[in-house]
């Protein structure tokens, strides 16, 4: 690894606590080794704020990372096959098995631990085996890795603001208005941060406006960014069935700057009325 300053988060610190977690994370059946798919990371707010503008990067080199990893293990079978059933207590095997992944794709996600639980240096990694949107699959594995804090004001690397500051300066702003429909009926969320999250929820998934509608719609299935100087907001779609602003589709993993006025639909189920404030 490169050398970096002390105690700031690298985008490969990233990728070896994924790969490390993708590792505790293995789940035996007969002679298939099912590898976790999905996996979402959980920063300091400040150190969530290095990887804000390069976010998108970040994520596609660490499934790159997984797609190496995961094809080097497939090309040496029997001696990893081993380390698992050793690991699980299930003695020696001679019997080399598949690594596989369940879902079509990775799923990588970043977040800003808002509930105040992690600190500087800290990296939380929540990982599941399966598509987040078809049941609650908890088989995976959770890991938290500390970087040693040692800077003081003098030495500590400049970092840019976080999302959290910008609404300390705006407390009180609403931003927009969403109206929408549900299972338990009309309803509207007024957007007061930075960056929102929609979605379904449910445990370890983490939203602003959580939609209680079919499972079609993913627990957390888009983001609403405002930009603080312009004002200008964007979606990126995260999903696996897709979300369409004015009837376009947003593209998965795809960020497209927000209209002042738009119907943004959820995986052809949930119907979003979006109007700047």
């Amino acid at each position: 690894m490169a050398a970096r300053a002390a105690g700031r988060l690298q985008g490969d610190d990233l990728v070896i606590e994924v790969l490390r977690n993708m590792e505790e994370g293995l789940f035996r059946i007969r002679r298939k080794i099912l590898v976790p798919a999905i996996y979402r990371i959980y920063l300091q707010p400040d150190d969530y704020a290095q990887f804000r503008d390069v976010e998108a990067f970040v994520r596609t080199e660490i499934r790159a990372a997984l797609d190496e990893k995961l094809g080097q293990w497939n090309g040496s079978k029997i001696r990893l096959a081993k380390v698992l059933l050793e690991k699980i207590g299930a003695g020696e095997s001679t019997e080399a098995g598949e690594y596989v992944r369940v879902a079509d794709d990775w799923t990588v996600e970043i977040y800003p631990d808002l509930d105040g639980k992690l600190t500087p240096g800290e990296i939380e990694i929540y990982s599941e085996l399966g598509a987040p949107q078809k049941a609650d699959v908890s088989a995976g594995s959770v890991t938290r890795r500390i970087i040693p804090q040692k800077r003081d004001d003098a030495t500590r690397p400049a970092a840019p603001v976080a999302e959290s500051d910008e609404e300390d300066r705006t407390k009180g702003r609403s931003f927009a208005h969403i109206r929408y429909v549900d299972q338990n009926g009309p309803k509207e969320f007024d957007v007061t941060k930075n960056l929102i999250i929609i979605g379904r929820g449910g445990r370890s998934y983490w939203v602003d406006l959580r939609l209680e509608t079919l499972t079609d719609v993913s627990r957390e299935h888009c983001r609403i960014r405002r930009d603080a100087d312009s004002g200008r907001f964007t979606i990126e779609d995260v999903s696996q069935f897709g979300t369409t602003v004015n009837g376009t589709p947003v593209g998965k993993d795809q960020s497209v700057e927000l209209p002042d006025h738009a119907t943004i639909n959820l995986a052809g189920i949930a119907e979003l009325e979006w109007n700047v404030a």
